[in-house]
């Protein structure tokens, strides 16, 4: 039922052809950099520059998905994305960290409107039995248009010009944009006609319900890694002097989510989401643990690999619990408010990681991120335990 249905269908056809460009566009912008910034700090700070108005402008795009045709709003968000490559070209010509800078503010504006809304969207085109499947299968499409996406980027950044690499992220955002016209996604609800909406409705509903809340905590600490990982990936291949060692990192990784991915169905089946989602934070530190083993190739690759088939598991799994316990109607405005705190965990992140790059080193950072998240891993245990927090893939049981 769920390879049937077209508009699904066309959504992970897109993202498999605009995140391949993204991906591009990400290893572009890091060969970039490292002919100009020599500071992981600095690099982290440059980062973050799109991140503050993706922020911004959130709890608006929530209320604009609530409220509007979502197809509509995905369109102009990939028209948006579009321009970002542009800006890459008078960042070349004048070795311009300012036009880089343009560049990935509107990115960021694009995905504050366009991620959110496909997440808003799965409900209203799939039935509640279908949505973690679904989640699964939309990571997976995510990772393999990574996967391509770095594979042909690590080719291209070594066989010819960086422009060369951004006029092909060009071509992938508007094939995403053509794809997104054939989009029918029915509306959820009528309420702007019938009330005001507002956006810190949604900030009420996360405190109050703990299932949202451990989902939340949970989902921003693995963000406040993920934020920093291309740093820390690019501070691998610099310590083992091997380039080519970011390609296989990624390559571990995505595969393992892959692997993950077609497994994740099948082994959380009816069990609780809550509980499996916070056991996997233990996992999770296992796998930083290992990363610490820098100078060792075995390690870090096995430890990637091990962390990708966590990632596949966890983000499906939290995903699912967000659309389960929330109304239709509330789904854009929590989904745009995750992403803002998304994004504050990346900035925070960036920070972080440059200057604990900088001044630890990378094995002693990732000691420390992994006992970070091993704390919270038992918290978020006991928590979810003391409110008999439960949340299934089928409907049959909710606290």
């Amino acid at each position: 039922m769920l390879w049937r249905n077209r508009t699904f269908l066309l959504l992970m056809s897109g993202e498999i052809v605009a995140g391949a460009g993204m991906w591009i566009s990400i290893i572009a912008n890091l060969a970039f950099m490292q002919k100009l910034v020599p500071s992981d700090t600095v690099k982290g700070l440059i980062l973050m520059c799109g991140l503050v108005v993706s922020i911004l402008l959130a709890p608006k795009a929530g209320v604009v998905i609530d409220m509007y045709d979502k197809g509509k709003i995905m369109l102009f968000a990939s028209l948006v994305r579009t321009l970002s490559p542009v800006f890459m070209f008078p960042a070349l010509a004048n070795d311009s960290l300012l036009w880089m800078i343009v560049s990935l503010i509107v990115m960021q504006c694009s995905a504050a409107f366009y991620f959110p809304t496909v997440q808003a969207s799965l409900p209203a085109i799939l039935s509640q039995d279908e949505l973690l499947k679904a989640n699964s299968a939309y990571l997976n499409i995510s990772t393999l248009s990574r996967i391509g996406g770095t594979a042909i980027g690590g080719i291209l950044v070594v066989s010819m010009d960086l422009s060369m690499l951004y006029v092909c992220s060009i071509i992938a955002y508007a094939v995403l944009a053509v794809v997104t016209l054939f989009l029918r996604i029915p509306p959820v609800t009528s309420r702007k006609i019938q009330e005001k909406v507002e956006f810190r409705e949604i900030l009420t509903i996360s405190r109050q319900d703990p299932a949202l809340f451990v989902g939340l905590i949970n989902n921003g600490l693995i963000t406040l890694f993920l934020g920093g990982l291309n740093l820390m990936i690019l501070n691998f291949s610099e310590l083992q002097r091997e380039p080519q060692l970011m390609g296989w990192i990624y390559a571990a990784e995505g595969i393992s989510i892959l692997i993950g991915g077609l497994l994740a169905k099948r082994w959380i089946g009816r069990r609780n989401l809550v509980a499996a989602s916070t056991i996997m934070l233990f996992f999770f530190a296992l796998s930083q643990f290992g990363m610490s083993l820098a100078d060792n190739k075995f390690m870090v690759l096995a430890s990637f690999s091990v962390f990708g088939f966590v990632v596949a598991f966890f983000f499906p799994v939290t995903a699912t619990i967000f659309q389960k316990r929330l109304a239709p109607h509330q789904q854009g405005r929590f989904f745009s408010f995750k992403s803002m705190l998304d994004r504050g965990f990346f900035l925070l992140a960036l920070a972080i990681t440059g200057v604990g790059l900088d001044l630890l080193g990378i094995s002693s950072y990732l000691l420390f991120i992994g006992s970070v998240t091993l704390l919270f891993g038992l918290l978020t245990f006991f928590y979810s335990k003391k409110h008999k927090l439960d949340v299934r893939s089928h409907d049959e049981a909710a606290a």
